[in-house]
Formats: structure tokens, sequence, C-alpha cells
């Protein structure tokens, strides 16, 4: 079994048995060292990441749908540099939450973030749902789900904060 199958199974047994908190920041040591927002409604899926930040030792904070993120974005750009976004959220999806953030950013004169789409279904090899999200909605770029660990670690690679 791959350690991504068991992070999997592991991430589900405990999803059976605890209900997710509404909004979770990083629960590592800094959380005002926080670089990175993951919008993620999925509690396997965030705990999935969450298993691959700690690996990776990066702080991060945590939303469950597109409100959340631009809210917390709001609250304190410079601890959400890099965003993942998952295209399809209740509340609001990942492409209105970045339309929204940059409107912000272009409103407040503010660098902008790096935006990530993250899309549960893509057709071929992504190109063009990666192209139509960069276009369509202002994203740096975007990852097809399951995201494997050294997918992160290249995206974190190219796109330092």
């Amino acid at each position: 079994m791959s350690e991504t199958e068991k992070a999997t199974d592991n991430a589900a047994q405990a999803n059976a048995s605890t209900e997710a908190p509404k909004t979770r920041e990083t629960f590592q040591n800094s959380p005002e060292d926080a670089k990175y927002l993951l919008a993620e409604d999925n509690s396997v899926n965030q705990k999935l990441f969450n298993i691959l930040f700690d690996r990776m030792q990066l702080h991060r904070q945590t939303a469950w749908n597109g409100q959340e993120a631009v809210d917390m974005y709001k609250a304190n750009p410079e601890r959400c540099r890099l965003i993942l976004l998952d295209t399809s959220m209740p509340v609001m999806g990942g492409q209105e939450a970045s339309l929204l953030i940059r409107q912000y950013e272009k409103e407040n004169g503010l660098q902008p973030a790096i935006i990530v789409g993250m899309i549960a279904y893509s057709v071929g090899d992504g190109e063009s749902d990666k192209k139509r999200l960069q276009d369509k909605f202002g994203m740096d770029t975007a990852l097809s789900k399951p995201v494997r660990p050294q997918q992160l670690q290249e995206l974190i690679d190219n796109y330092p904060v």
C-alpha cells in the first residue's frame, strides 16, 4: 500500500469518528507564520493536505468554502501568499473566490497572491481546464485531484512565498 493510500485510509477512519470544526487555522507552532491557505470542503482531502503540509513543515490556514477563504484573505493578506482553492465547494466555489480576491487586491493595491485551482475531474491532460481557470478566473495554475505529494512539492518549489 502506497503512502498516499495509507494516508487516505487513516484520514477516512479519523473522519468517521470526528466532525471537523467550521474553520480551522493551522495547528503548527506559529500560525502567524502561515503563508498558505487551503480551501477544501471535503474533510478527507483536508486531512490529506494537512499531512502533506506537515511533512513539508509548511504553516497554513484552512477554510471550508470559498467565502471563508475570501474572508481569511481579506483579514490578513500577508498570511495567504499561496492559495489552494477547490473549484467546487458549497457557499462559494473557488472560481468566484478567486475573482473576489483579485478584485480586492486591485482595489487595495496589494501584491497578487498565487492562486491555484484544484479540479476534481479534468478532461484529458487538464490543460484546457487550467487555461480556463487562468483566463476567466485569474488563477495562476491548476492541479487535478487527487493531488499527489510530488505535485504539491513541485507547486511549492515553482511558486515560493
